[in-house]
C-alpha cells in the first residue's frame, strides 16, 4: 500500500475500521480500476483515500445523507472525484459503469439490501469488482458486552436509534451471519471471490468508547487531530491512541482465532472466480 495511506491508517482509533479500510484500498491498488463508486460514502473517507491512487479515472460518492455529503465535498479539489446525493436503490448511472464498487459498511443500514445490491449489480461491470464489509452478528463479548448478553439469553438488543448507547446495532436494521450474507450475494446474481473475518479480539466496551464517548466528543468539541476525516500528516496523538485500541487485535488475533469477529469483508463479482473462502 502506499506509504502514505499506510501512514493515515496507522491513526485510525478504530481498529476495525482500519482492518477493513486496509482490505479495501490494498484491493484498488492491486486490481487498479479505472472508475470507482462509494456507494454510502458518508462524510468521504474513501472519496479522500482514493485520491491518492494516480490510475483511477473517476471517484464517485454517492449518499442520502446532506450532512455528510456537504462534510465529503469540502476540500475536495480533485477534478476526478464526483460527488451526488442518490439513493441507493436507483443509481444515476448507466449499466455497467464502474469495474469497481465499495459498499462499506451500508446494507445493514437500508430496509431493503436486496433492491441496493441488484441496483449495486446494475452498474457493476461484468469482470468488475465490489467490496461489501457489514458488522457480524456473532461478534466478540468484549466489544459490545451488554448487546452481546441481550442477543445471547433475552434474543434482543438496545434499540437502534438510541446512537450513542446502542453499541453495534446503532442505527442498523439487521447484522449478518458471515451464511446469511453469502446466500444473500449469491441468491441475487453475485459470485464471491473471497470472505474475511476481521478483528476477533479487543478491549472490553471497545464500541461504547469508541463511538458512544469517543465519536461524540470529536464531533461536540472539533477535535479533528482524532477524526479519520482529517488526512493532515501530524496526528501522532492520535497514533498512540490507535496503537492502544489495536494492541489486542494485534498481539492475538493471529494467534487465537475464535469463531466470532467484528466485521465481514466479501469480495465479489457478477461472474468470478471459485469460492475461496479465508
Amino acid at each position: 500500500m502506499l506509504k502514505s495511506l499506510k501512514s493515515l491508517l496507522q491513526t485510525e482509533i478504530d481498529p476495525a475500521f482500519a482492518q477493513r479500510a486496509k482490505i479495501i484500498l490494498e484491493n484498488v491498488e492491486k486490481i487498479k480500476p479505472q472508475k470507482i463508486l462509494d456507494a454510502g460514502c458518508g462524510r468521504g473517507f474513501y472519496i479522500n483515500a482514493l485520491t491518492y491512487f494516480k490510475f483511477i479515472k473517476e471517484i464517485h460518492g454517492a449518499d442520502i445523507n446532506n450532512k455528510y455529503l456537504d462534510i465529503a465535498k469540502k476540500n475536495i479539489t480533485d477534478k476526478r472525484v464526483r460527488i451526488i446525493k442518490a439513493n441507493l436503490y436507483s443509481l444515476p448511472y448507466p449499466d455497467n459503469y464502474f469495474d469497481f464498487i465499495i459498499a462499506s459498511e451500508i446494507l445493514e443500514h437500508l430496509a431493503d439490501d436486496k433492491k441496493a445490491l441488484l441496483e449495486l449489480k446494475r452498474v457493476l461491470t461484468k469482470n468488475g469488482m465490489l467490496i461489501i464489509t457489514v458488522p457480524n452478528r456473532n461478534f466478540p463479548f468484549f466489544w459490545d458486552p451488554i448487546n452481546w448478553l441481550l442477543m445471547k439469553v433475552f434474543n434482543t438488543h438496545i434499540n437502534k436509534n438510541i446512537l450513542w448507547l446502542a453499541g453495534i446495532w446503532a442505527d442498523h436494521e439487521r447484522l449478518y451471519t458471515k451464511e446469511q450474507i453469502k446466500k444473500l450475494l449469491i441468491n441475487n446474481g453475485f459470485k464471491i471471490k473471497s470472505v474475511n473475518n476481521i478483528l476477533h479480539w479487543c478491549w472490553p466496551f471497545s464500541h461504547f468508547l469508541l463511538y458512544g464517548i469517543g465519536k461524540n466528543l470529536i464531533d461536540r468539541f472539533g477535535l479533528n487531530s482524532f477524526s479519520r476525516f482529517n488526512f493532515e500528516k501530524d496526528k501522532r496523538l492520535s497514533c498512540l491512541i490507535a496503537t492502544f485500541f489495536s494492541a489486542p487485535s494485534n498481539l492475538l488475533d493471529s494467534w487465537f482465532k475464535t469463531s466470532s469477529s467484528m466485521g465481514i469483508v466479501i469480495k465479489t463479482k457478477k461472474k468470478g472466480e471459485a469460492l475461496n473462502i479465508i
